[in-house]
């Protein structure tokens, strides 16, 4: 059957598009117009933020060579890790488990910038690594991370209560683990979708999150006289190095980047090989 023609009464405020140009339209851009939404180039960091991050990572180096035990610098610090927690509520509304892992890492810098050997401030960056695990791969993993975050918990318990080893070793033991999953699962997921900009900022990040750990054990290593004390001010140095940019990274790392208009859910964007 044939169509009827658009009535000359419509009320759509484009021309009427004639039969020959619709059938001419170019597949392409009919394709472009559908995954537009979804492209790489849609989801790039934004300008504004971008420049902000920038001037931010710009303080935290220059100041950390003049003076890194300033005051000035560790606001300027804890001010960064906020500012990428706030990005996340504005960039993915929907994405609470990022915002909680943003959130909760916010908190484990607070802790840790009064004392930065703090037994609580590790664990408190343990429960932000948790919450990245279950984010990036929690439906698959659902039963491993409840039975490891049950064994971490009592053995914190029992070490609190017989005191068999260092409560910050076991708590660093249970939160490299975490971080290593994290790192591997984020490999995994940047191996499956490597045209994923979001697979890569995760990576990425956690890379730099890793550097970042290895420099604070060394910190750890000097403070304690197990290497040398001149270790000390550059391993601290180069710890933010690389955190302040796996924290950007990490921070733009969601893989609920679509809504759902009508039920207002996180959907997850696939890009192809």
């Amino acid at each position: 059957m044939n169509s009827k023609p658009s009535s000359p009464t419509s009320t759509s405020p484009y021309p009427p598009q004639s039969a020959s140009s619709a059938q001419t339209k170019s597949p392409s851009a009919s394709s472009a117009s559908k995954t537009s939404p979804t492209s790489p180039a849609a989801i790039v960091l934004p300008r504004y933020w971008l420049t902000i991050w920038i001037a931010i990572y710009a303080l935290i180096i220059l100041l950390g060579i003049v003076d890194i035990e300033s005051d000035l610098l560790t606001v300027i610090k804890l001010g960064g890790i906020l500012l990428c927690f706030a990005y996340t509520v504005i960039k993915f509304p929907k994405d609470h488990l990022l915002q909680a892992a943003m959130f909760t890492t916010c908190i484990a810098d607070l802790v840790l910038a009064g004392r930065n050997t703090s037994e609580a401030g590790i664990i408190i960056f343990f429960i932000a690594q948790v919450i990245h695990l279950i984010r990036l791969d929690g439906v698959r993993l659902h039963l491993p991370i409840s039975i490891f975050v049950t064994v971490t918990a009592l053995c914190i318990i029992l070490d609190l209560w017989l005191g068999f080893m260092p409560l910050i070793f076991l708590v660093v033991a249970f939160y490299a683990a975490t971080l290593i999953s994290n790192l591997i699962i984020s490999y995994q997921w940047y191996r499956s979708e490597p045209r994923n900009p979001r697979a890569w900022f995760a990576l990425a990040g956690f890379l730099l999150f890793g550097c970042c750990d290895l420099c604070t054990v060394m910190s750890y290593l000097s403070l304690t006289h197990f290497l040398p004390a001149a270790f000390y001010l550059p391993a601290n140095f180069f710890a933010w190095f690389f955190y302040y940019p796996s924290q950007i990274f990490v921070s733009n790392s969601s893989r609920c980047v679509t809504i759902d208009s009508k039920e207002g859910k996180c959907k997850t964007e696939v890009y192809g090989r």
